[in-house]
This record gives C-alpha cells, sequence and structure tokens, in this order.
C-alpha cells in the first residue's frame, strides 16, 4: 500500500498549481501524464497525483486532460527524420498515459457532483434560479473555483435534471427575468445578450433531454419527441406578443367564418330537401 502524501505538501503543490497560467498548467499536466518531471524542484508524482485530483484543481485537470486529447500532436511532437512508425507508437503511448491519468480526475470530478447535488437539491426555488442563470452565463465558479464541469454534472444528473429542464423552459420564456440589468445599455446590446443566453439555454436543453431520456428508457418506457411546433409558438408568443395576439385573433375570426358559411350551406341544402317536388 503506496503512502499518502503529507496534506502540508499537498496543500502547497495545490497552491502552486492553481497561480500558474492555462498553458502553465496545461504543460505541467502533460508532462505529469508522460512521467516526466520537468523541473529539479517538481514535487514527486504521488504529490502531483493527489493535487491534481484535489478539489480545487479537478475539474481544470479533466479540461486540460480533454484538451490534451483534442491537441495530442503539439504534446506529441514528431522528431526529425523520425519514421511514421516511431511516432505513432509514441502517440499510442501517449494516448494510454492520458486514459490512465484521467480516470482518477473522473472519479474525483463525481464524487464533487455528487456533493453538488445535495447541495441544489436542498435549495429553494429562487436560490436555485440563480445557481442556474450564473451557469448559463458562464461565470458559475466564479465565486466557488472549479465549478465548471462539477455543477455542469449535477444539474444534468437524475436527480436534478427534470427541475432544471422545468426552470430552462421559463427561462426560454421570459430571460428577461433572469438576466442582470446593464445600465445605459442599448436596446441592441441588451437584445444580443438575450440571444446569446437563448443560444446557450438550447444547447443545455438538448443535453438535458438526453438526461431525461436515459431515466426514462431506464425503466422500460419510450421517451416522447418534444413538440418543436409548440415551443415555437410559446417563443413567438413571447418575442412578439402584439403581433401574435393579431394572428391569434385572424385565424380565430377565419375559423369563425368559416364555420358560419358551412352552417349557412347545410341550412340551404335542407330548406331544398324540404321544398314540395313539383
Amino acid at each position: 500500500m503506496v503512502a499518502q502524501p503529507p496534506a502540508e505538501v499537498i496543500t502547497a503543490e495545490v497552491k502552486r498549481l492553481k497561480e500558474m497560467s492555462h498553458q502553465a498548467f496545461f504543460e505541467a499536466w502533460t508532462t505529469y501524464v508522460q512521467g516526466r518531471t520537468g523541473q529539479r524542484s517538481a514535487p514527486p508524482p504521488a504529490v502531483q497525483a493527489a493535487a491534481f485530483r484535489s478539489p480545487d484543481l479537478a475539474s481544470r485537470t479533466l479540461a486540460a486532460a480533454d484538451r490534451a486529447a483534442r491537441e495530442f500532436k503539439t504534446v506529441v511532437e514528431r522528431g526529425d527524420g523520425e519514421p511514421k512508425r516511431d511516432y505513432q507508437a509514441r502517440i499510442s503511448v501517449f494516448r494510454q498515459q492520458l486514459q490512465d491519468a484521467r480516470q482518477p480526475i473522473i472519479a474525483a470530478v463525481e464524487d464533487l457532483a455528487a456533493d453538488e447535488i445535495e447541495f441544489l437539491a436542498q435549495l429553494d426555488d429562487a436560490a436555485f434560479a440563480t445557481e442556474w442563470s450564473m451557469f448559463i452565463q458562464q461565470v458559475a465558479g466564479s465565486s466557488r473555483s472549479g465549478r465548471d464541469y462539477v455543477q455542469g454534472l449535477a444539474f444534468r444528473s437524475i436527480e436534478v435534471a427534470p427541475r432544471t429542464r422545468a426552470l430552462s423552459d421559463r427561462m426560454m420564456r421570459t430571460p428577461h427575468e433572469f438576466l442582470p440589468q446593464v445600465e445605459n445599455e442599448s436596446g441592441n446590446k441588451h437584445q444580443a445578450r438575450v440571444d446569446q443566453f437563448r443560444s446557450r439555454l438550447e444547447a443545455e436543453l438538448r443535453l438535458l433531454q438526453y438526461a431525461l431520456n436515459y431515466s426514462v428508457a431506464r425503466w422500460g418506457r419510450l421517451p416522447s419527441a418534444p413538440n418543436f411546433r409548440l415551443q415555437a409558438m410559446q417563443l413567438l408568443a413571447e418575442r412578439f406578443p402584439e403581433e401574435f395576439s393579431k394572428l391569434r385573433s385572424a385565424v380565430r375570426n377565419d375559423a369563425a367564418k368559416a364555420r358560419a358559411e358551412v352552417r349557412e350551406q347545410r341550412r340551404a341544402e335542407r330548406r331544398r330537401q324540404a321544398r314540395p317536388t313539383a
């Protein structure tokens, strides 16, 4: 059994990593993944492992791991004159190293998400709406470090997703209730913020739908398809209430006229049938 490094040593490493820029942190992570020590003063791998999966850094580490998976050719550069087969072999080794190093980080993030689910579940509606709207506006974590991945998992969890979905539908209809006021903001800039807010909501709604579909399907039921026509009508009614009201009245009047014409045709048909034949 490997001994756990002293807590004060891990705390110092967490502090060192937190103060790094995004690029420096990314390079520290990829150096650790490849088993290199980087600087001479770098702490032992066990200390780095504990720091990278700590509550303060787990989300940031997962983001760095995802970036490394996308940009692996910038991490593992091909040497001058290096045979392609050798280079591909080094890339395969790095991918395996990354996968192995990523698993403890995912476990740490999932543990944090479980705590976040409990936190969200005890919030009242107003506080829950504040947390979700902050997350949508990509400022979640400004007061609690590294909550983006964690909060995302919590909001989309089976326990929380139905509440998140209901609130998101309300936000789509009335985004002005949830966007902070900006002093001296022009109408065009405000509308741009509303459009951006709705765009982010739409992306999250797709993820929420997957979560809800899973929760329904695991009980042996098929999820119902979303009613896009009804959703579009609701959005039109919210964005253009006067025009929507006029159109609805016009359609209602046309339908009333059509029904009156049908009734008149039926009366005329009955009168013709009631006339005595010569």
